[in-house]
C-alpha cells in the first residue's frame, strides 16, 4: 500500500489519524494493540490509537455514548471507527483516546505509591472513578473493563486517575476473575455478559482491594484462579479477596459493601460517595450467598450453597448426572436450601429427560444445573455463559472456528436453557415477571432461528441478531469489515475481481447477515428467495435473488463486478429455459445489463415469471405438436405396413389361382393327347 493510500485508510472521522509506524506497546492490553495517533487540526494534541486485534467482537454500538462523556475519571474517547493498519490483517475497529501522560497506576503502586495510606488511596482512586461510572450508568451503559492494567494517570503530575478504553473487546473479558461478580466469574471470559452498575461497582471494590494489597489475587496461575473461585463460593468474595490484607475498619466497611455477593445489598454510587464524604457505614455483614441447612458432599468436598455445588458438578460433567440422581439433589434443594419450586423443577427435569451418557443426558444435567443455580451461568459440557453473554461468546466461537462451543450454544438454545431461570422469578414481583416474559419471547425467537436449517437462519442468524454491529464474518468479505448491507455489496463487488465461476458469492454468513439487516424474522418470508427447486440452477438463482433483494434496499450502490460474477454463474439458469431463441436473447441481455451493476435487472431477465410461463407454454405446445406428429407418422407407418401385408396376401392368392389354372391346363392337355 502506498504512503498516501495507507494514510487514507488510517484516518478516522476525517480528522484523526492512527500512525502505524509508532507502536506504543506499554499501552497494549489483551486483544488490543496501541499506536501513536494525531489530530490533523491540532498537531500538538497528545493522542493514542487502540486497535482491536482480529478475533474478538467489540462494543462499537456504545461509541456514541462514550464520546459524549467528559469526566476526569475516564480517558476521553474522541473518535472511533474502522481502519486498515496496513499489516495485511484486514480492516479493524479502533478508538482514538487522549493519551494518558502519567503511565499506568499499577506501575506507580509498586514504586512511588507504596507509601500512600488507605484513605489517601481511596480519595485518589474512588472519587474520580465513581463519577465516571455514574456518567456511564446514567447513559445505561456499564464500563465492564475495570482492571489495574486499564487504570492510568491522565496527567504528568500524577494527580488524576482515569479508567481506560471499554470498547475494544467483549464486556468483562479483560477483567481478572477477581474483578467479576461471582456469578459472572463462573462463566467463560467472553461470555460474562454486559452486566450493569452492580457489576461495575463490584469490580471497583476489587480494584481498590487490589490497589491496597499491591497485587491482584488469582493471576498467578490457572490453579490459583480456581482456588480463588472455590474460596469465593464457600466463604464469600469479601473474605476471599481481602484475605490477609491489612486496612482500617473504615476501609473494611467500604469493601464489605462493594464486594457483597448479594447484588441487592451491594453498594453503588450513593453509598460510596457518602463514605467518601465522611458518612461512614459498614456494608452488610452477611455478604455471602444463602447457605444450606446441611452440606451436599461431592467428591469429598462439602458444598453449602447452590452455586458452589453447581460449579463443581459442571466441572465434573461426565459423572455428575448419576450423582444428581443417586444423591437426591432435588430433595436437598427443597429441604436444605428451602426452595421447593427449584426442587420440583429438578425432579421434573430428571423425570422428563434422558439419564444416559450422550446429548440427551447432557440436556438433562444442563436443566438440573439451571434450576439449581438460576442466577449463575447457563452450563452445558465445557461451556458456561451468562444469558446476556450469549452474543459475544457465539461471536468468539465463530471467529475462533470453535465448533464444539458453537454446537453447545446451539443446543442451549434448542433445549430452552435460558428459559429455566426466567421461569423461576418471583411471581409476585410484577416488574421482574414482565421483564422475564419479554426475555422469554426473545429467546423463543432465537430458538426458532436455530431450528431452521435453511440459509439465512441457523446459529449464524443468532450471531448477527445478538451482535447488531458485528461485521459479516464470511471468508469472502471478512477483511473488508462490512457492517451494513451497502458495505457488504461493495465488498462483494471488490471480491468479484478475483473470483472464479466455481466460487459462490453467497454463503451461510452472507445470507444470515442480509436476513438480519433486512429484518426477515421468519423462514416463510425468505423461502421463496433462497429456496427454489433442486439442482444447480435453482441454487444459483437463489443467490442472485437474495443479493438483488439486498440491493433493493441500497439503490445507490451499483455493483458491476458482482453483476459480472453472477452472470458467469448463471449458465445453468439460462440453460434451464427450453427455447433456443429465448436462451440466446437472455445471454445477450445479461452481457448488456451487467456493466450497469443492477442485480434486479439481472433478476428480471432470468427470473421473470411471465417469461418462464411462456417458455413452459411454448415447450408444452411443442411437446403436444411433437406428440401429434409422432402419432400421425406412426399411423402412416402402421397403414403402410397393413397394406404391405394385404398386398402380400393378395399376391399369394393370385399366385395360387394362377398355379391352379396352369395345373388344370396341363391336365387337360394330357387328357386330349390320350384321346
Amino acid at each position: 500500500m502506498s504512503e498516501a493510500g495507507q494514510t487514507e485508510h488510517t484516518i478516522i472521522g476525517g480528522r484523526y489519524r492512527m500512525i502505524p509506524g509508532v507502536r506504543l506497546e506499554e499501552f497494549d492490553r489483551p486483544h488490543v494493540e496501541a499506536f501513536g495517533a494525531e489530530d490533523l487540526r491540532e498537531k500538538d494534541r497528545p493522542l493514542i490509537a487502540l486497535v482491536a486485534r482480529r478475533g474478538r467482537p467489540v462494543r462499537d454500538d456504545w461509541l456514541r455514548v462514550v464520546r459524549r462523556i467528559d469526566q476526569p475519571g475516564l480517558l476521553r474517547t474522541v473518535e472511533g471507527g474502522v481502519i486498515d493498519p496496513g499489516d495485511g490483517k484486514g480492516r479493524r475497529f479502533a478508538v482514538i483516546l487522549e493519551r494518558p501522560l502519567g503511565g499506568r497506576v499499577i506501575d506507580w503502586l509498586k514504586t512511588d505509591g507504596q507509601n500512600r495510606d488507605d484513605l489517601e488511596l481511596s480519595r485518589l482512586l474512588l472519587r474520580p472513578l465513581i463519577a465516571a461510572l455514574k456518567a456511564l450508568h446514567d447513559a445505561r451503559m456499564a464500563h465492564r473493563a475495570i482492571a489495574l492494567d486499564n487504570l492510568y494517570f491522565a496527567d504528568l503530575a500524577r494527580t488524576r486517575i482515569a479508567l481506560g478504553d471499554c470498547l475494544c473487546g467483549p464486556p468483562g473479558e479483560g477483567q481478572p476473575i477477581a474483578f467479576e461478580s461471582v456469578e459472572r466469574a463462573a462463566a467463560l471470559p467472553a461470555g460474562r455478559g454486559e452486566g450493569g452498575p452492580r457489576e461495575d461497582f463490584f469490580a471497583l471494590g476489587a480494584l481498590f482491594a487490589s490497589a491496597l494489597a499491591r497485587r491482584v489475587p488469582g493471576l498467578e496461575s490457572a490453579d490459583a484462579a480456581a482456588d480463588l473461585m472455590r474460596r469465593r463460593l464457600e466463604r464469600g468474595s469479601y473474605v476471599a479477596l481481602t484475605d490477609r490484607a491489612r486496612f482500617g475498619t473504615d476501609v473494611g466497611g467500604l469493601l464489605r459493601g462493594l464486594l457483597s455477593d448479594n447484588a441487592e445489598e451491594r453498594w453503588g454510587y450513593e453509598e460510596v460517595r457518602a463514605w467518601l464524604d465522611g458518612r461512614r457505614s459498614i456494608g452488610a455483614m452477611h455478604s455471602t450467598r444463602p447457605q444450606a441447612a446441611r452440606s451436599f458432599i461431592f467428591k469429598g468436598i462439602e458444598h453449602t450453597n447452590a452455586m458452589s455445588l453447581a460449579t463443581a458438578l459442571a466441572e465434573n460433567w461426565r459423572e455428575s448426572l448419576r450423582i444428581v440422581i443417586d444423591e437426591k439433589l432435588d430433595g436437598w434443594v427443597a429441604r436444605a436450601i428451602g426452595d421447593e419450586r427449584r426442587g420440583n423443577m429438578i425432579t421434573q427435569a430428571i423425570a422428563a429427560g434422558r439419564v444416559d451418557a450422550g446429548p440427551g443426558g447432557d440436556a438433562t444435567l444442563a436443566r438440573v444445573l439451571g434450576a439449581l443455580d438460576p442466577e449463575g451461568p447457563l452450563r452445558l459440557r465445557h461451556v458456561a455463559v451468562m444469558k446476556d453473554g450469549l452474543g459475544p461468546l457465539i461471536a468468539v466461537a465463530f471467529l475462533d472456528d470453535d465448533r464444539d462451543t458453537r454446537q453447545a450454544m446451539a443446543e442451549m438454545l434448542m433445549e430452552g436453557l435460558p428459559m429455566i431461570g426466567l421461569s423461576l422469578v418471583d411471581p409476585n414481583d410484577q416488574t421482574k415477571r414482565r421483564l422475564a416474559q419479554s426475555e422469554m419471547a426473545d429467546f423463543m425467537r432465537l430458538r426458532g432461528f436455530v431450528a431452521e436449517s435453511m440459509m439465512g437462519f441457523g446459529l449464524e442468524r443468532v450471531l448477527y441478531d445478538l451482535n447488531p454491529t458485528l461485521p459479516c464474518l464470511s471468508p469472502l468479505v471478512a477483511d473488508a469489515y462490512p457492517q451494513s448491507v451497502a458495505d457488504l455489496l461493495m465488498a462483494l463487488d471488490h471480491r468479484a475481481r478475483g473470483a472464479g465461476r466455481g466460487t459462490a458469492p453467497v454463503d451461510r454468513h452472507i445470507a444470515a447477515f442480509i436476513a438480519t439487516k433486512l429484518s426477515i424474522s421468519y423462514a416463510g418470508a425468505l423461502r421463496g428467495v433462497v429456496v427454489g427447486g433442486d439442482g444447480e440452477a435453482s441454487e444459483r438463482l437463489a443467490q442472485l435473488n437474495l443479493l438483488s433483494l439486498a440491493q433493493e434496499t441500497q439503490p445507490q450502490v451499483r455493483v458491476p463486478m458482482l453483476a459480472r460474477w453472477l452472470v458467469q454463474r448463471l449458465g445453468p439458469v439460462v440453460q434451464s429455459y427450453n427455447g433456443k431463441t429465448t436462451r440466446e436473447w437472455m445471454e445477450k441481455e445479461l452481457e448488456r445489463v451487467a456493466p450497469l451493476g443492477s442485480l434486479s435487472a439481472l433478476r428480471a431477465i432470468v427470473d421473470n415469471p411471465e417469461r418462464r410461463e411462456a417458455d413452459n407454454r411454448g415447450m408444452a405446445n411443442a411437446q403436444a405438436l411433437h406428440a401429434q406428429l409422432s402419432f400421425g407418422i406412426r399411423r402412416l407407418n402402421e397403414t403402410r405396413a397393413a397394406r404391405r401385408l394385404e398386398a402380400q396376401h393378395f399376391g399369394r392368392q393370385v399366385a395360387a389361382m394362377l398355379g391352379y389354372m396352369i395345373l388344370l391346363g396341363v391336365l387337360a392337355a394330357l387328357t386330349l393327347g390320350d384321346v
